[in-house]
């Protein structure tokens, strides 16, 4: 490809292969119907940007819908996108769908996570507690965005997942939410975590002065064909960072990450015994 992408355009590359997907139709059946070369619609399938009046002529031979349609068309609008926001509260759009659809596209994440287990690692209560915690959402939304998380942890479980590094702070695992008996499950998950070959379980510890300031969620994601990219989590929405400039500057971040955190080892062993603390505060509460 002789032009970058981006996690938009990757994103519109995502959703047009499904159109088309759902229609049972081939790339080349679709190319000699709107009268494209294949290689032109292989190429927006694969992350070139794609026009507006293109991206409704390929939606038209797809058959889809004027809702989706318009949602989608948004996606082929020409904006300045290095920093793209996905808002939390979009009802017409699942916040979470972009995150997912570059994950699944990453050979590599690293993840850091100052105040809470990241969520690709969280158990099913400790991600229904954290969001009763927010207090935002009404119980079906909050069902929903649930199962969307819980959903996000597959990516650990495919035939070639990508390499994953979780960096995560002392102070998340301290912070108790639900109880110990949760917590203790919570904790023996991340044990078990460590036991996958392609993930990496590091504790950023609480007497290191460096991230204590630190307050941002991030993770740093790698492509085999694209650009790295930044996703950092506030609380009304998710920003994506295309930029090459910012994205070097997490960098530098990870780097000190790898510095300051305990080793693999030295990482488990701690996990281990937060475990078996939680599990004795828990024996005491019964």
């Amino acid at each position: 490809m002789t032009e970058k992408s981006t996690v938009r355009t990757r994103e519109m590359a995502f959703e047009l292969r499904g159109q088309r997907e759902r229609k049972r139709m081939t790339l080349r059946e679709l190319a000699r119907r709107a009268d494209w070369s294949p290689s032109k619609v292989s190429a927006w399938e694969n992350g070139r940007r794609i026009s507006p009046v293109d991206a409704a002529i390929y939606l038209a031979h797809c058959g889809t819908g004027a809702a989706e349609r318009a949602r989608l068309l948004e996606l082929a609008a020409p904006p300045g996108d290095l920093y793209w926001v996905r808002p939390h509260f979009d009802r017409l759009a699942d916040p979470m769908k972009s995150l997912v659809v570059q994950e699944s596209l990453a050979s590599s994440l690293v993840y850091y996570s100052p105040a809470a287990v990241p969520g690709m690692l969280q158990t099913e209560d400790y991600v229904h507690t954290c969001f009763e915690l927010t207090g935002r959402y009404t119980t079906d939304r909050l069902e929903v965005l649930a199962r969307a998380r819980v959903d996000r942890q597959q990516l650990l479980q495919r035939h070639a997942p990508p390499h994953c590094t979780f960096f995560v702070h002392e102070r998340a695992l301290r912070s108790v939410v639900g109880g110990p008996a949760l917590m203790h499950e919570q904790l023996q998950n991340l044990v078990l975590a460590t036991n996958l070959p392609h993930c990496v379980i590091r504790v950023v510890p609480e007497a290191d002065p460096t991230f204590r300031m630190l307050s941002t969620t991030f993770t740093v994601m790698e492509f085999l064909e694209h650009p790295p990219v930044v996703y950092e989590e506030t609380y009304t929405a998710g920003l994506f960072v295309d930029d090459r400039i910012a994205v070097e500057a997490f960098y530098l971040l990870v780097t000190r990450l790898e510095q300051v955190a305990l080793s693999e080892g030295r990482s488990r062993e701690w996990l281990v015994r937060f475990a078996d603390e939680y599990e004795r505060l828990a024996g005491l509460d019964r």
